[in-house]
C-alpha cells in the first residue's frame, strides 16, 4: 500500500515538474520598452521582466516569451516585370526585367533543398541577365530575386 501511494505520488511530482518546463504567457494587456540597452516588458498580471543584450547574447529571467520581430518581403512583380526563359532549360536561364530599376539586384541559385548553389547580381541598369546552368546537374532549381526589402522566387527546372 505504502509503495502504491509512492508511486503514485512520485508520478504526480514528475508530471507537475515537467508541467513546468515551458511557461507561456496569454495576456489581455502589457508593454515594451528598450532604454539604454535594457529592454524591459510587462504583461498584465505578471511582473517586469528585464531583458539585458550584449552583443548576440542575451539574459532574461522569468516566464515571458521572447519577442520575435519579422520583416514581410513585399513582391518583386508588384514593381517590374520579371521573364525567365527558357524554363525549361538546358545550359543557360535568360532573365528578363520589363524596366531598369534603381539599384542592384541580387541572385540567389538554391538547389530544391534550399542549400545555395551560385549568387550573382543585375546591375541597376541592367534588364537581361544570363545564368549559367551549365555545371549543374538536371533537376529543380529556385531563384531567388532580391532588391532591399523586396523578393521573388522562381523556378527554373534544368534538362
Amino acid at each position: 500500500m505504502k509503495r502504491s501511494i509512492l508511486f503514485i505520488f512520485t508520478i504526480l511530482l514528475a508530471f507537475s515538474l515537467s508541467a513546468q518546463v515551458k511557461q507561456e504567457v496569454i495576456a489581455s494587456a502589457g508593454g515594451y520598452s528598450v532604454a539604454s540597452g535594457v529592454s524591459l516588458s510587462w504583461t498584465l498580471g505578471e511582473t517586469i521582466i528585464p531583458t539585458f543584450t550584449n552583443g548576440g547574447l542575451t539574459l532574461t529571467h522569468g516566464f515571458q516569451q521572447q519577442l520575435i520581430v519579422t520583416a514581410v518581403e513585399e513582391n518583386l512583380e508588384d514593381v517590374v516585370k520579371v521573364t525567365l526563359y527558357p524554363n525549361p532549360a538546358s545550359d543557360i536561364v535568360n532573365i528578363k526585367l520589363g524596366s531598369p530599376l534603381d539599384g542592384e539586384v541580387k541572385l540567389f541559385l538554391l538547389d530544391s533543398r534550399g542549400k545555395l548553389i551560385k549568387t550573382d547580381f543585375m546591375e541597376e541598369t541592367a534588364v537581361e541577365k544570363e545564368i549559367n546552368l551549365q555545371d549543374l546537374p538536371a533537376g529543380l532549381y529556385l531563384l531567388k530575386m532580391t532588391k532591399g526589402k523586396l523578393s521573388n522566387v522562381y523556378k527554373v527546372v534544368k534538362l
